[in-house]
C-alpha cells in the first residue's frame, strides 16, 4: 500500500507542469470569453505565434523586410528581452485575431465567431509551416538547464518551471478582474453591450483589450512549452486542446475553476502509467494514445454535462 501511495506521489509531482500548462492555456480563454463570449479556438494559434517570435528575437534571423533585418542583424538580445517580445507578439496576434475577424462577426453571432476562430487557426498554422517547416526546432530554454529528482523518477526545469509561473499569472488575472474597474468594465462589457455603452464604458475597447490580455497568456504558455518540449507549427497549436477541457470542467466564467479543471486534466493524464497497471481495466490505458482517448472521454463528458448552459449563453449573446 505504501509503495502504492508513493507512486501516485510521484506521478502526482510529475503531472505539475501539464497542470501549470493547462492553467495559462486555460485562463487566457477564459478571459477571452469572458470579455466577448466567444470560445476562442485560435487560442494555439497565439501560443505558437509568441513561441516563434521568441525564437526568432533569440537566434538574430528576424523575419522583417531585408534592410531592417539587415540593420538588426549584429543584435542578439537577451533572453528576457526576446520572452518579452514573444509575449507582445501573442498580445498582438490575439488584437490582431479580434480586430479584423471576430469583430467582423459580431452581427452574425457567437457561435460564427468562434467558426471563424478555426480559419485563423489553419492561417495561423499554413503560414508557421511555410516559413519555419514542419521539423522541430531548438527554442530557448527559459530556465536553467538541470533536473529535479522526485523520488525515483526526475523532471526537467524547464517542464517543472511552468507551475510556478501558471500559479502567479492566475492570481494576477483573478485580482485583474476581480479588484480593478478595467475587469469590472470588461465583464459588464460582456453581459450588456448596450448597457456598459450607455454608462461610459466603449465595448469594443475593453473587448480588445480581454483579447491582448488572453493573447499574451497564451504567448507566455507556448513559450514555456516550447522551451520545454520542441517547436514545431502542430505540437504547441494543436497541444492547446486539453486546455479547453480544463476550461469547460471549472467553467468558462470562472477563473478559480478553469485552474481546478486543469488540475483535473493534467492529473487525469499523468496517472495513466499507475491506471495502466490496474489488473482489470489497465489495457486500456497502453499503448500509444491513451493519453488522447482519456482526454477524449473527458471531453465527451464534460460537453455533455455543460452542453444546455453554453447554448444558453450563445443565445443570451446573441440577443445583445
Amino acid at each position: 500500500m505504501d509503495s502504492v501511495l508513493l507512486q501516485i506521489l510521484l506521478y502526482t509531482l510529475l503531472a505539475l507542469p501539464l497542470v501549470g500548462a493547462y492553467a495559462l492555456l486555460g485562463l487566457g480563454i477564459t478571459v477571452i470569453y469572458q470579455a466577448s463570449r466567444v470560445l476562442n479556438l485560435a487560442h494555439g494559434a497565439m501560443a505558437m505565434g509568441g513561441a516563434y517570435a521568441t525564437y526568432e528575437l533569440y537566434h538574430d534571423h528576424l523575419f522583417l523586410p531585408s534592410q531592417t533585418a539587415a540593420a538588426l542583424a549584429s543584435w542578439h538580445l537577451e533572453l528576457p528581452l526576446a520572452v518579452v517580445g514573444g509575449i507582445v507578439a501573442g498580445a498582438a496576434l490575439g488584437l490582431g485575431i479580434e480586430r479584423f475577424l471576430v469583430r467582423r462577426l459580431r452581427t452574425a453571432g457567437p457561435t460564427t465567431q468562434t467558426v471563424g476562430t478555426v480559419a485563423a487557426l489553419s492561417l495561423c498554422i499554413a503560414l508557421a509551416a511555410r516559413k519555419w517547416g514542419t521539423l522541430p526546432l531548438e527554442a530557448p530554454q527559459i530556465f536553467p538547464a538541470g533536473v529535479i529528482h522526485v523520488g525515483r523518477g526526475f523532471v526537467q526545469n524547464a517542464r517543472f518551471g511552468i507551475f510556478p509561473v501558471a500559479i502567479v499569472g492566475a492570481a494576477l488575472l483573478f485580482a485583474l478582474f476581480q479588484l480593478t474597474d478595467l475587469g469590472l468594465a470588461m465583464r459588464g462589457a460582456a453581459q450588456n453591450r448596450r448597457g456598459a455603452a450607455l454608462r461610459g464604458i466603449d465595448p469594443d475597447r475593453t473587448t480588445a483589450m480581454a483579447w491582448v490580455i488572453g493573447g499574451a497568456f497564451a504567448g507566455l504558455a507556448g513559450i514555456l512549452l516550447a522551451g520545454a518540449s520542441g517547436l514545431d507549427p502542430y505540437a504547441i497549436s494543436l497541444g492547446v486542446l486539453p486546455a479547453f477541457v480544463a476550461a469547460l470542467i471549472g467553467g468558462l466564467e470562472s477563473m478559480p475553476g478553469v485552474v481546478v479543471g486543469a488540475a483535473v486534466i493534467g492529473l487525469v493524464q499523468g496517472m495513466i502509467p499507475i491506471l495502466a497497471l490496474a489488473p482489470k481495466f489497465g489495457f486500456l490505458f497502453q499503448g500509444q494514445g491513451s493519453p488522447e482517448l482519456v482526454l477524449g472521454v473527458v471531453a465527451l463528458v464534460v460537453m455533455g454535462l455543460r452542453g444546455a448552459r453554453l447554448v444558453g449563453a450563445d443565445v443570451k449573446g446573441e440577443a445583445l
